[in-house]
């Protein structure tokens, strides 16, 4: 997969895969429409992948199945509000050993709209994760976490695009109006 930018956060997070000197949790956070999403998959992607040389490989049968995997779990706002149940359901599911990689990654997207409940009961996994998992935290809005869950976590900040990645994502034609209106986002 092509990823436009970002390059400093794309170098440190290959050399975490590539060093298998993973942590237990990350924070990806910027503004909407950047590719933190996007980055949160590949990055789960190359970790789950079981090549020795190459990650991701998209050969083996973690990169194969990726996209069916319960190796990798998604949890997305129910609405406008990821609560307490979907959380604790994640747990469960991180809990089960791996079935086709050697770890488990969990991606919370727009995690910012996590009720109190839901960050409380996402902190009692980061307090004592099982060695195998991973929890990435996507969010636009790092500030709406407890203090507790960021300092448990590696943040990675990403910044806005400039123009000229902007233009690259829409292959040169963006007109200088929506350019300037886009403030780097796609």
């Amino acid at each position: 997969m092509k990823i436009i930018g970002h390059e400093i956060q794309l170098k440190k997070l290959k050399n975490i895969v590539d060093t298998d000197k993973v942590g237990n949790a990350y924070i990806f956070d910027g503004i909407d429409g950047i590719g933190k999403f996007t980055i949160a998959k590949e990055f789960a992607k190359g970790l789950l992948c079981i090549n020795e040389t190459i990650k991701p490989c998209g050969e083996c049968s973690a990169c194969r199945t990726f996209d069916e995997t319960n190796d990798l779990i998604i949890v997305e706002p129910d609405g406008n509000m990821i609560k307490v149940d979907d959380i604790r359901k994640m747990k469960d599911e991180l809990m089960l050993k791996p079935i086709t990689s050697n770890r488990k990654i969990a991606i919370i997207n727009n995690a910012e709209v996590m009720n109190e409940q839901a960050q409380n009961a996402l902190l009692k996994i980061l307090e004592e994760p099982p060695e195998y998992v991973t929890i990435i935290l996507v969010t636009s809005s790092k500030e709406k976490l407890l203090y507790t869950i960021k300092s448990r976590c590696t943040l990675f900040k990403f910044n806005p695009l400039s123009d000229e990645e902007v233009k690259e994502y829409f292959n040169n034609d963006v007109s200088d109006d929506l350019l300037t209106y886009s403030r780097g986002s796609i």
